[in-house]
Order: C-alpha cells, then structure tokens, then sequence
C-alpha cells in the first residue's frame, strides 16, 4: 500500500540529510583552505621575523661573531603531553613547529629545532612540501640575496589537520542537532498538514450508505477542495438517482395493486359462476398467479421503504403477542399446506426494537419456511434470551440450502435450481436488509427438528 505520508517523511529526511552532509563537506574544505591561508601566512612572517632578529642580534653584539654555538639549534622546552593541553611552559604544539636560518654554505646559523629532524634546507624559495622524522612538513624559504642568508620555517601537516577537524565538528554539531529536531518535527507538520484530509476520509468511512449528504468544506483546504466539491456533486447525483428509483419502485407497486385485486375479484367471481372443470382450474390459476404477484408486489414496496431509509422508532416489543399475531396471520396459508406450526416463546420476554420490521422478518421467515415445506412437514419458531442478544430460530422439515448456496440466496432475484415453489427470490433479501437494520446477524444452518432435511434460520438481535 503506498502512503503519501511515509514518502514525504522518507524524501524529507534523505533530502535534508544530504543538503546537511554537502554543506558539511563544503564547510570541511572551505575551513581546511582558510587555515592553510592563515598558517601559511604565519610561516613567511616567522621566516620573516627569524632573520631580522639574527641580524638585529649581530649588529648588537660587541664583536659582530656569528651566533654562539648554543643558540644556533635550540629545541622547545615544553614537555611531551599526551593530551596536547598548554603548560606553564608553554603549549605542546611548539614541538610541531620549527624554523632555522642557514648562510650560503649550508651552514646553521639560528634555529629553534622540534624533537625529530627540521626537513634539509632546499634553495628553492616560496612554499613546498616535505617529509622528515615520519611527519609531512609544509615550509616556507626565504633566500636573502643581499645578506646571503637562507631562512626556513616548517609546521607539521597534522598541526593543521587536527585543527580543521576540530573546526569542522564544532561547525557540523548545530546542523547535525538541526537534522535531528527536524526529523522528530517532519512527522507532527505532515501530519498536522494532512488532518484535513483525514477529517474528510473519516467522514466517508463514519457515513452510512443512505446517508448521501454533502461533506463539510468549511475547513478543507485549497488543494482537496475540487476532491470535495466533485465528490459532493456525485453524492447529490447518486441520491437523485436513488430517489428517483425508490419513486419508481413504490409507485410502480402501488399501482399494480389495484388493478392486481380486481383481476382477482373477477376470477373469483369466475370461479364461483363456472360449472365446467377445466373452467374453474383455470380461474383457480389466475387467482394463484394474481396471489403471487400481490406477495411480489408487497415485497418490492417493503424492499424500496428499507432501502430509502424510513427510520421507526424504536418500541417495546412483547415476544409473547408478536407471536400469536404471526399465528394468527399464517395460520391459513399452513392449513392450506397441512403444515404444523409450532411456537416456543418465553413468557413476559419483550425487546426495544422496530416492531413492523420485527413483524415483516419473522413473518418473511415463516413464509417462505411454509412454503417450502412439503405437505404434512413441521415449522418451529423458537425465541430465547442469550445473554445481551435474543435468539430467534425458525426450523423447517423442507428440502434445505446445501451449505455453498447459503450466502448466495441472500442476493436479490436468487432462487436455486430444481426448486418446485414459486417465488420471486426477494424474501431473504429483505429479511437480510432488516435483519442489518436492527443491528442483528442472520445465519442459516442444518435443521435442528427431527428430519432428514430441513434449514434452520438464526437471527440474533440486541435486547436493547
């Protein structure tokens, strides 16, 4: 799954660590160039300084001689310090530094010499490079023609390393921290940036299906508002289409009812003034194929007020007297089938739920429980408390659901293949709709009355 969010905290991170590890490099090099600048400078000026005290030295000697011998090659007085930290005597660094000033034989006049050896005097004026004692040694020459003298001053490379190294860290400290309070800050801004459109995801996902109303834009930011605005537009287009469908569906329905009734009124007017056999049967057709398109009727108008939304109120529901009217009502359709109905209802037992839809469920259950039942079979309704739900199962002795149809019949227009009974395949799709209405869970499994075959249908509903 791609998330936006991890691609921006990942392209955030990589990216200002990068710019951070550049501008580190440039910040290393642009250090290491001035320092050599500045140390390179200080080397000529020693040079420099060292032969104007030698001279200045022989003019204010008494008799003009040469330098004494132990003043020509001096070595520091600072001690060896492992932690290069200053003295009383001085700071360590002196041993990493030296100058010495020869005449035109090659000849040591006035020098301060390090531990190890200063790099040979080369008659090359300017700046070089050498190697002398294990150690790199930048040098600056200085030959004065006139007094016919040469000068050298040397520093070691590590003097300016070390020193470019500490700059450096102590420069790369406050970016390195920058990049740290950065990468804890990147995910609160990408994710403060995104909680308007997470707003609007959660009010998508919050939405129930018949709820189409537009989305709240007041806070919705520029670059989702066209997002917004196109999917309120299809919201306003799908409920005029569903409204427009359910419109359809309930006014078709209402009025093929009246001319379904006087159709039957005729043939029953038919039936009763016909002598003939083949007559009266065919009157007694029309009256069960009117019979099953007033059920189709009534069940397409009780699917378009589930599916527009039509909230009841929730009631107390006494189980007791929702039985008897269940009876009462489908008691002709059972004597007609010779089929046995049987209840088992707990005494005083009621439910806060619908109770039109309560009734519609039950009485589509038993229904098609009776209708599929062959002549002489049993139907049971059983309802029971089980902890915070109430259980209603209705039991037939028919031919049952094989166990990899049982999700399938739940579909609109579903009937199984080889089935006998007339029907419409709307009965469990409406049983389903109410049954998710009431916030409850329908099940179908092997019948649990003693019977060959048979299906047992499981609702469980909230008691409250």
């Amino acid at each position: 799954m791609i998330s936006i969010r991890r691609h921006l905290r990942r392209v955030l991170l990589i990216s200002v660590t990068s710019i951070t590890a550049v501008a580190a490099l440039w910040s290393y090099y642009d250090t290491r160039d001035q320092i050599d600048e500045l140390f390179d400078a200080e080397l000529a000026q020693t040079t420099r300084t060292m032969v104007a005290l030698y001279f200045a030295y022989r003019a204010g000697s008494v008799n003009g001689e040469d330098v004494p011998e132990d003043l020509q090659l001096q070595a520091p007085l600072v001690p060896d310090n492992a932690t290069d930290a200053p003295t009383a005597l001085g700071h360590p660094y002196e041993k990493k530094l030296g100058f010495q000033v020869w005449d035109e034989q090659g000849r040591a006049l006035f020098g301060m010499q390090p531990t190890g050896a200063l790099p040979a005097l080369e008659r090359r004026p300017g700046y070089s490079h050498a190697r002398s004692g294990g150690h790199d040694w930048r040098t600056f020459t200085l030959h004065d023609e006139a007094r016919g003298v040469w000068a050298s001053a040397a520093q070691r490379d590590d003097v300016r390393d070390e020193l470019t190294w500490q700059i450096a860290l102590r420069n790369l400290m406050p970016p390195v921290i920058g990049v740290l309070l950065i990468a804890l800050l990147i995910p609160f801004a990408i994710a403060r940036g995104f909680s308007p459109l997470l707003r609007v995801s959660r009010q998508i996902t919050a939405r129930q299906p018949n709820f189409l109303e537009p989305l709240d834009a007041s806070q919705v930011p520029d670059e989702i508002r066209g997002m917004v605005d196109a999917l309120n537009g299809l919201f306003a287009r799908l409920a005029e289409t569903l409204e427009k469908e359910r419109r359809f569906t309930a006014n078709a329905a209402h009025e093929l009812r009246t001319p379904l009734a006087a159709v039957k009124v005729h043939a029953q007017n038919l039936l009763s003034e016909t002598d003939t056999e083949s007559a009266r049967r065919a009157a007694q057709s029309i009256i069960n194929g009117v019979d099953r398109m007033t059920r189709v009727v009534e069940q397409l108008l009780t699917l378009s007020r589930l599916e527009s939304g039509q909230a009841i109120t929730r009631q107390t529901v006494r189980l007791a007297r929702l039985g008897s009217e269940l009876a009462r009502d489908t008691q002709p359709l059972a004597e007609q089938r010779d089929i046995r109905l049987t209840q088992e209802l707990p005494e005083g037992l009621s439910v806060q739920s619908y109770e039109n839809g309560l009734y519609v469920l039950l009485r589509n259950l038993l229904d098609n429980a009776m209708r599929y039942t062959p002549s002489g079979g049993e139907v049971h309704l059983r309802m029971a408390a089980e902890a915070s739900k109430l259980h209603i199962e209705i039991a037939d002795t028919g031919p049952g659901i094989p166990p990899q149809e049982r999700e399938r019949v739940f579909e609109r227009f579903v009937r199984l293949a080889g089935q006998k009974t007339s029907g419409s395949g709307l009965g469990l799709s409406i049983v389903k709709e109410l049954v998710e209405r009431l916030d409850g869970e329908i099940r179908l499994d092997e019948t649990s009355l003693p019977a060959t075959s048979g299906l047992s249908v499981h609702v469980y509903l909230p008691l409250s």
